[in-house]
């Protein structure tokens, strides 16, 4: 037993050492996790992207089959606002599509990409274990977790539950077991593609999972007598690599300018939201290589029920930073999981939220075209 954890532990820092010397655009990082994230060199989607790690390309890992973040991030590709205030400092966005956060920040380690979308588990994992800079809201809603007929979450004791590692609806998984008594050990936990879970609970393969929208609404939509048996508040952000936002400010900025004409675009008029709809939908499948089983219009209605229904200023609640507010409880439970060094202050990663860079934007909103419009809507 002893030599095993002696190998494990070397391959863990051979990792370590290994993705320290390609961090090189983005800046050094310091210990990644202290737990392997799967490797992901042979993934049958990201091992085809070309990254251009070139100063004039912006690289953004975006989330498409994560409402309303693939709503929000397929209108800003086709902003051509942003694409001309870009070019205008030389440089052209790119945009990358993600399963999870956990993978965004995988990507963002490696230094293939300057900035990501996750939710909060990866953005606290992200902050407390690289520099980054996390200046914008972009999902505030629900994970849930589904079964197949009502329970009690104290009754999956010993069950197949599958999940996605690293993400929020991981973290809002273990902290709804925690609530009824259950520790992590005490059920058979599966991870699993997201897009796939729907399809292994209808087969049986598994008991119950934990999700983020759309995959909660297309499961009940396909199998109506599923059943949602917990629902736990979630965020998701925006974020930086700190190196590139220091260096690149105007960039970052021009970045979450597109983020609000997009929400304000689509709160504008229904007919924008539900082309916007459509277009997380298309991204979504091409990604999964499967049609998401959603109307544009339900997948609208996700969006209206989270942030694109409370604000058009997606501002992070000063009150969401406080101490042993929520994402500080959050921060301390993940590290009772071993995602994170035990020894990670919280400082590091309430500093790395930068609420003045979005507050600057939005005081000069004629500078950076906040009411304007220009999509390529074909």
């Amino acid at each position: 037993m002893k030599i095993r954890k002696i190998i494990s532990s070397f391959i863990v820092t051979l990792l370590i050492l290994l993705t320290h010397t390609t961090f090189l655009k983005t800046g050094k990082a310091e210990k990644y996790s202290i737990l392997t994230t799967p490797d992901l060199s042979n993934h049958p989607v990201y091992s085809n992207y070309k990254f251009n790690n070139s100063e004039e390309v912006v690289n953004l890992g975006v989330q498409p089959v994560y409402s309303p973040t693939g709503l929000i991030s397929e209108t800003m590709k086709r902003d051509a606002i942003l694409h001309k205030a870009l070019s205008e400092q030389g440089v052209k966005i790119r945009f990358y599509a993600f399963l999870n956060g956990d993978d965004v920040n995988h990507f963002l380690h490696r230094g293939d990409i300057d900035a990501g979308i996750g939710g909060d588990m990866p953005a606290i994992t992200a902050a407390a274990t690289l520099d980054i800079v996390i200046p914008i809201l972009i999902q505030q809603g629900f994970t849930s977790i589904i079964a197949k007929h009502p329970m009690l979450i104290r009754e999956l004791r010993g069950r197949k539950i599958g999940y996605a590692f690293g993400t929020n609806a991981h973290y809002a998984l273990l902290r709804s077991l925690s609530s009824d008594g259950l520790s992590k050990e005490q059920v058979n936990l599966i991870p699993m593609e997201v897009n796939e879970m729907p399809e292994a609970l209808q087969a049986g393969k598994i008991a119950a999972f934990s999700a983020w929208e759309p995959i909660p609404a297309i499961t009940l939509n396909k199998y109506p007598e599923n059943v949602v048996i917990h629902r736990c508040l979630s965020s998701g952000y925006i974020y930086f690599a700190k190196a590139y936002s220091d260096k690149y400010p105007e960039i970052v900025r021009q970045i979450i300018s597109a983020e609000i004409r997009a929400l304000r675009w689509m709160q504008s008029n229904r007919q924008n939201l539900i082309r916007a709809s459509e277009w997380a939908l298309q991204a979504g499948g091409r990604l999964t290589n499967q049609k998401l089983e959603l109307t544009a219009e339900q997948n609208a209605s996700l969006a209206e029920s989270d942030i694109l229904g409370l604000t058009s200023a997606p501002i992070i609640p000063q009150k969401d930073l406080r101490q042993n507010g929520l994402l500080q409880m959050e921060f301390e439970y993940i590290k009772t999981l071993g995602k994170i060094p035990a020894s990670t202050n919280w400082d590091k990663v309430h500093d790395s939220f930068d609420l003045q860079i979005i507050i600057e934007v939005l005081a000069n909103a004629k500078k950076y075209k906040l009411n304007e419009f220009d999509y390529d809507i074909e």
